[in-house]
């Protein structure tokens, strides 16, 4: 009887330790997917930082005046459609991105237009450039 009862005691423990790491494991995509709150100071750091970035890709795509001005309006309409979307609640999360895509597309294609093909692809590398130097190095 002592051993049929330490048996279950033992299964118990097994099952209720596996049960832990399984729920552990499930929920750390749903801790990655979280939105982080920044302060103040942070978020004017970070617009500062974005400013400076996309002056740096105009720069490097050699964009007229007159272009760089065409460019912001469409980016900032891009934006703008993507926060409505986002405040959806009516679509489900794959909706969302879907529908924040074909927003992105429409933003590279008119880019694109304003830009030409050339200084078009000088910016999309630039911009890729700048995003591998800001991505955390793996270790």
């Amino acid at each position: 009887m002592k051993k049929l009862f330490l048996s279950f005691v033992i299964f118990g423990a097994i099952s209720v330790t596996v049960n832990a790491q399984e729920a552990e494991a499930a929920a750390a995509p749903k801790k990655e997917m979280q939105v982080v709150k920044l302060t103040k100071e942070e978020k004017a750091a970070k617009a500062v930082k974005d400013e400076a970035d996309l002056v740096e890709l105009f720069k490097r795509a050699d964009l007229t005046d007159e272009q760089q001005k065409k460019s912001r309006e469409v980016m900032a309409e891009a934006t703008a459609q993507n926060k409505v979307i986002k405040s959806d609640a009516a679509l489900s999360d794959d909706e969302k991105k879907e529908k924040m895509k074909e927003v992105s597309d429409q933003k590279n294609a008119k880019l694109k237009e304003i830009m030409g093909a050339a200084q078009y692809k000088a910016y999309q590398t630039a911009k890729k450039a700048q995003k591998e130097a800001s991505m955390p190095k793996a270790e």
